[in-house]
Formats: C-alpha cells, sequence, structure tokens
C-alpha cells in the first residue's frame, strides 16, 4: 500500500535520532504554550495542574524508551 523502500538506505541508528529529535523538538513547543491555556476554567492553581510538568514527564518516558530500544 505505502512505499517505504527509499528509507532501507537510513542507518538504524540515524532513524532512531531522527525520532528522538522529534521527541525534543515537542516537549520545546510544550514549553512555549501560554499558561492561560493551561489553568483555563480553574479557580485555585496547584503544581499538580500544569500540564507542561505531565507532558514533558510523558515524553521523557516515550524518549527513554525510544533510547533505549
Amino acid at each position: 500500500m505505502l512505499n517505504f523502500d527509499w528509507l532501507d538506505g537510513i542507518p538504524m541508528g540515524i532513524a532512531k535520532g531522527i525520532f528522538l529529535v522529534l521527541f525534543a523538538l515537542i516537549a520545546v513547543a510544550v514549553l512555549f504554550v501560554p499558561k492561560h491555556f493551561i489553568y483555563e476554567g480553574l479557580t485555585t492553581i496547584k503544581w499538580y495542574h500544569n500540564l507542561k510538568i505531565w507532558a514533558i514527564g510523558v515524553l521523557a518516558i516515550i524518549f527513554f524508551v525510544y533510547y533505549i530500544f
């Protein structure tokens, strides 16, 4: 269905590096989300309401798994 034969020439280490860089770029993009989007609708703000912390944490776990395997 999809022809990805052109990717056969890319070494596994380079492909792994590309995915790790993509996860790092997504983490940087998360840091630029304005605070008023994160805390919208909340009357009291707690540290665990910060979605940036949770998003960076999940991305770090995924990054670590991709780094190992």
